[in-house]
């Protein structure tokens, strides 16, 4: 795979996730959390157990004792504490507020890689970043007034963006070991794992399963592109370019998370918000063409 089509892998698959930060905000103010997570895990795993079937590469029993534990912290930081801190933060925030919240993504990868795979970005690589940033600034700007004092919402989806930061760093070590059909899958069966004692202690079945035929059209949506189509873009991507790339390609989340709530729940467009975008577009599509820059991890 060229740079270009992984960083494109990249930007679709967080583009999804961000259009699904409203959807979520929708779902849960129908359907009890954790079974919706609980359901989110189920659907998905079936989808992904088929299309494995027909997948080359090492099965998941290979795996070494490092490498579940990889697994485990997948699943648990990006899976399911993600979509927690999320659907609870937008539950008590906006949709377009955590969108905002979410710019601190690419900074935040950076950070980590260097940590991680003590990999130091170059000047222009971290000129990018901050242009990504910038962008996300301009879409954050506003009138006074117009922040919001929901404090509570935010801080969840800040502890969201902590968790993405670390899927995504520690996705670059395990996509690079297995495929992306196979690797998702083992992701979701262990978010279903981690998701069932929560849906019954939470006891909310009935209401789950009474709800109108449209809402679990959106559940189904939500389940197939975040725990299938997101995660196997992602995957297929992350294993072809750097982190500080990786990292700038979460910029697609809050943007998408933004624009999907204009559109869905109507919330406010406003020009800065248009510029903020556009600004994070061009960071995003001038780090695809920089020249690859090797690195160990």
């Amino acid at each position: 795979m060229t740079r270009l089509a992984a960083a494109l892998s990249l930007l679709a698959a967080m583009t999804l996730t961000g259009a699904n930060v409203p959807f979520g905000k929708v779902i849960v103010g129908a359907m009890p959390i954790y079974a919706f997570l609980l359901v989110r895990f189920v659907i998905a795993s079936a989808a992904l157990a088929l299309l494995a079937r027909f997948e080359p590469g090492p099965p998941l029993r290979r795996m070494t004792g490092q490498q579940w534990g990889d697994l485990v912290v997948l699943s648990l930081v990006g899976s399911v504490l993600y979509t927690l801190f999320i659907l609870e933060g937008t539950r008590r925030s906006s949709a377009t507020e955590a969108g905002i919240i979410t710019a601190t993504i690419p900074a935040a990868v950076t950070v980590l890689g260097l940590i991680f795979f003590r990999v130091r970005p170059s000047l222009r690589q971290i000129l990018l970043i901050g242009l990504a940033v910038a962008g996300l600034a301009v879409m954050a700007a506003g009138p006074p007034g117009e922040a919001s004092d929901r404090l509570g919402g935010n801080l969840l989806v800040g502890c969201a963006v902590v968790c993405e930061a670390s899927f995504v760093v520690v996705s670059q070590r395990m996509s690079r070991a297995f495929r992306p059909i196979r690797l998702s899958l083992g992701v979701s069966l262990a978010g279903m794992a981690m998701a069932l004692p929560l849906a019954l202690w939470e006891a909310q079945a009935d209401a789950a399963f009474a709800l109108p035929a449209a809402t679990w059209a959106l559940v189904a949506w939500y389940s197939l592109t975040s725990s299938a189509i997101c995660t196997v873009l992602w995957y297929r991507g992350a294993a072809h370019v750097e982190p500080w790339m990786a990292g700038l390609a979460t910029a697609a989340l809050p943007v998408a998370a933004v624009l999907v709530a204009v559109v869905v729940l109507g919330e406010p467009v406003t020009l800065h918000r248009l510029a903020g975008a556009a600004i994070v577009v061009a960071a995003i599509a001038a780090g695809a063409l920089l020249p690859e820059r090797p690195y160990s991890s």
